[in-house]
């Protein structure tokens, strides 16, 4: 029978648990047992809240700068690579992490509370807990005078830029003085920008070694599928540490190759990346238990059976069950090889890709490229180079033991032995994704200057005696291209400090690239004007918006996939807004539920928004008038524009099953708007007008609505603007019986 450990001698003090006793006759209802199962939306949000990202000691560090501080200025950069011969890094991944933490109110009286009990536990001795060190005042200061916004500036590479390593990639101050301690603050979630930005650059080197190859080994078609576009593929998402992560390092990879197994990194790049489509393809594919639970002796017709359901396009299929160099010789290169063979015709293309797993994967490539070559030697071709290439029914994909190092190894081993590049893919998991750490660029986010109360730029920097490599830059700092710096002395050149008695941090402040052709100017004294650094966010909002396409050329190399791929096509200007639409008003047909709006006074640009609610941006007079608002209202944080299902307050007066069909879509309400309940029930299509330069100012919210009304109503709009001229109109006109 079914019971629950409450009361029982095997109670655990976890999270409820149900099970099987057969000698106890404590019985709980099916629904007790659903009653005692938690909240699932609120275990989603657990990990939203701001104020909990970061490390335990920075909730001290507000009582210990200089006192009068007001400004404090932090950069990032890579200090160097462990893997020899990497001295560059292909910039990615901040986007992501602004939109899904940063972007929009991230701070609420919530979010507030939880962190002060958790804190106040934390830092106790396990016994009384210990209220004092969480610096509850600083973000009280946020959630009042900013709207919960975060108040600091960020300049960053534009993404997908390749740079050598250490020069400065982003820079972060704050932009209000009794906010200083909030830019290291922040100095945690942004380090892990480093993931993402160490798997493009991992993906990248091997998308170099894999060009060298192609090129020396006669290939001359390099427009996708061919080239380089499909030749590693991403095989990580088991091998990862979290979802996240598969989808940050996943959609690190798709700047540089095309072909994915990780589908979570798919919907990264839609949600974070502006991607119109799925940016990453596979093919139906075989897995061990596919193939061998046809038994030892069904291998044949398993394999038989992969080219039968699969007969036109790309299928793979694993062969080292039992005997690889068997299933190559007598199974693909004789009883099926007619199959094979007619995959292609005048009216369609099909192509096998065998897949050994196993071995030593230089030894098993070569070896099985050697008997598939012998098996169809009457289709075999030779490159301009005169390296043998496989017909085009047939290819060969290595998905174990594949890493930066063992690619070149196998490629070189193909050119000596006189085998094309062309003729093998390669499959990557944990070593694309998982095998890379902080240290393996070496990243660093470190303090570079302080502003304090009498007007004072002090330079900050730390130049440790037992490791000169972690000296880091001092002072203001812009990223400029070497050929923008015509004249200098040779002291302005930077030198670090030679031994005990040497300068601390150094001499100079120009800090040349060895490639020579950028510089890291230190101390202020660089050009903002040529800074190649690029304000990415400030107080709250997205400043740039990068699309993955324009990512993608600008990481590619010569005769790259995206080289030459077109733009991203630009959303048509909208046609004017007609006088007679501007009254504002949110239409409700019952029972279709759809949501349309008319045009504010004032709007002058209109914003796609699929599948829910939406509010409109009215330009309010100021002071704003204290309007009536009703304390029910549902939340979530945004993402950029896109509001994030994972944390939402549901207040207690509002019972679960009445919560609304997009509660996972709020629309968005100007900043402290408070407005009633929505119920809609279907997800809905609706234009968002907003005033021109306000886009970014959206806020969480819901639409009013009427449930249950017989009758056209008009009700009063109850959300207030705070003073920033973004508010969602006038009226809420309910329309039952309509579509």
């Amino acid at each position: 029978m079914f019971f629950s450990m409450k009361n029982h001698p095997l109670k655990l003090l976890t999270l409820p648990t149900i099970a099987f006793c057969s000698s106890c006759s404590k019985t709980d209802s099916w629904e007790s047992i659903f009653h005692a199962i938690p909240d699932t939306m609120s275990l989603a949000s657990w990990q939203d809240n701001i104020i909990l990202l970061s490390d335990s000691y920075k909730v001290s560090h507000y009582r210990q700068y200089p006192p009068g501080t007001q400004y404090v200025y932090s950069y990032f950069e890579s200090r160097g690579c462990d893997r020899e011969g990497w001295d560059s890094v292909c910039f990615f991944g901040l986007q992501y992490f602004l939109k899904r933490y940063l972007t929009g109110q991230v701070v609420t009286r919530e979010k507030i509370e939880q962190a002060a009990k958790i804190y106040s536990q934390h830092f106790g001795d396990g016994t009384n807990d210990n209220p004092d060190l969480f610096y509850r005042e600083g973000w009280e200061y946020i959630l009042e005078k900013h709207g919960g916004r975060l108040p600091v500036k960020i300049k960053a590479l534009p993404e997908g830029t390749v740079v050598p390593v250490k020069t400065v990639l982003i820079t972060v101050v704050n932009t209000d003085p009794e906010c200083y301690w909030l830019t290291n603050f922040l100095e945690t979630l942004l380090v892990q920008v480093w993931f993402p930005m160490t798997v493009c650059t991992n993906s990248r080197y091997q998308k170099l070694s894999i060009q060298k190859y192609l090129e020396e080994t006669g290939c001359e078609d390099w427009k996708p599928p061919g080239g380089a576009a499909y030749k590693l593929h991403d095989f990580g998402f088991r091998g990862v540490s979290s979802v996240e992560s598969a989808a940050t390092g996943g959609l690190g990879h798709l700047v540089n190759f095309m072909g994915s197994d990780t589908v979570i990194a798919l919907l990264a790049a839609e949600k974070f990346y502006g991607a119109k489509r799925a940016v990453g393809t596979s093919i139906p594919a075989s897995e061990h238990s596919t193939i061998t639970s046809w038994g030892v002796d069904g291998e044949l017709d398993a394999m038989r059976n992969m080219l039968d359901q699969y007969p036109t396009g790309l299928v793979a299929c694993v062969s080292d069950s039992f005997d690889v160099f068997k299933a190559c010789r007598e199974y693909w290169g004789d009883a099926l090889k007619d199959k094979i063979k007619g995959r292609i015709s005048d009216t369609s293309f099909g192509q096998l890709v065998v897949r050994p797993d196993s071995g030593d994967p230089e030894e098993t490539c070569v070896a099985i490229m050697k008997i598939l070559l012998e098996q169809f030697a009457e289709e075999v071709t030779e490159t301009k180079t005169g390296h043998k290439l496989l017909p085009p029914y047939i290819r060969v994909i290595q998905g174990d033991g594949v890493d930066y190092q063992s690619i070149p190894k196998i490629l070189q081993r193909f050119k000596d032995e006189g085998i094309a590049a062309a003729n093998i893919t390669f499959g990557s998991g944990g070593a694309l994704l998982q095998k890379v750490n902080r240290d393996t660029f070496k990243i660093a986010f470190k303090c570079a200057e302080v502003t304090l109360e009498s007007g004072e730029a002090r330079e900050v920097f730390k130049d440790p005696l037992t490791d000169d490599g972690k000296a880091s830059k001092k002072g203001r700092l812009t990223l400029q291209k070497a050929s923008d710096i015509t004249t200098y002395s040779e002291e302005d050149v930077y030198k670090p400090r030679q031994g005990v008695d040497g300068v601390k941090g150094g001499t100079g402040f120009l800090h040349f690239t060895p490639d020579g052709n950028y510089v890291t100017v230190a101390s202020g004294k660089g050009d903002p004007e040529k800074d190649l650094l690029v304000d990415v966010y400030e107080n709250g909002m997205m400043l740039k918006d990068y699309k993955l396409s324009e990512i993608r050329r600008r990481a590619d190399v010569e005769n790259g996939p995206f080289v030459n791929s077109p733009e991203e096509p630009e959303e048509p200007e909208p046609a004017p807004v007609p006088a007679a639409a501007r009254p504002t008003y949110v239409t409700v047909p019952f029972p279709s539920q759809k949501i349309m709006t008319a045009a504010p006074p004032g709007a002058v640009r209109m914003i796609p928004v699929m599948n829910r609610p939406s509010f409109v941006a009215a330009p309010q007079p100021a002071p704003m008038p204290q309007v009536n608002r009703p304390a029910s209202f549902v939340a979530a944080p945004m993402v950029g524009t896109q509001p994030q299902a994972q944390s939402m307050y549901v207040p207690s007066q509002i019972r679960p099953f009445a919560m609304p069909a997009q509660i996972s879509h709020p629309s968005f309400v100007a900043p402290g708007a408070r407005p009633s309940i929505v119920n809609p029930g279907q997800p809905i299509q609706a234009p968002v007008y907003s005033s021109q330069g306000l886009q970014a100012t959206v806020r969480p919210g819901v639409v009013m609505t009427a449930p249950g009304a017989s009758q056209p109503t008009i009700m009063p709009q109850r959300s207030a603007s705070l003073g920033v001229g973004f508010g969602m109109g006038n009226m809420v006109r309910m329309v039952p019986g309509q579509s």
